[in-house]
């Protein structure tokens, strides 16, 4: 056995003991997504509700099935946003995506808007790449600070090229439903 090999061997045990707590079943991992649905429809039932009551906005829950290669069939609820004539739907996409946990697309006429579960302090979608010359690794970086899946929490995506994470509040989110019923931003 080489010893850059053993080294590699070493090195992966060691990131799955001080990851073990990281590791979720598939079960566990759609029990987090749907509380973290729950909490983003808790988050638009406040931002809008002195709307409802008014009787300007009417918000409904449509069960949707969704299916993901890990979790099978499963039902998630969608929210419908009647306002006048317009028609908003918060669909919910999936758990098991790259570099997020949880996305949901907020539709309109006139645009879409993409929630996010995201760790807390990200900006922005990080990768990590690892240049090996010659059996040398370059100059490794430090590894993030891992947080936790529960404290992850939603974020505003903006679309590609350029991906930014915004803060996720009821001004913001009311902000977002006057883009994709607008189009304004």
């Amino acid at each position: 056995m080489t010893k850059r090999f053993d080294e590699f061997i070493k090195s992966q045990a060691k990131n799955t003991e001080k990851n073990s707590t990281a590791q979720i079943t598939p079960e566990q991992e759609k029990k987090l997504w749907l509380e973290k649905l729950a909490e983003l429809h808790n988050l638009v039932d406040e931002s809008l509700n002195a709307y409802v009551k008014s009787g300007d906005v009417k918000i409904t829950r449509v069960p949707v099935v969704l299916h993901e290669e890990q979790l099978g069939l499963y039902e998630a609820n969608q929210l419908e946003i009647l306002l006048g004539r317009q028609l908003i739907r918060l669909k919910p996409i999936g758990t098991f995506l790259i570099g997020a946990r949880g996305r949901v697309d907020m539709t309109g006429p006139r645009g879409i808007v993409r929630f996010v579960i995201v760790p807390p302090a990200l900006e922005k979608p990080s990768f990590r790449v690892t240049v090996s010359i010659g059996g040398k690794e370059n100059t490794p970086t430090p590894e993030p600070k891992y947080v936790p899946p529960e404290e992850w929490v939603w974020k505003i995506s903006t679309l590609p090229p350029r991906i930014m994470y915004l803060e996720l509040t009821s001004e913001s989110f009311r902000e977002a439903l006057i883009e994709v019923v607008n189009g304004d931003v």
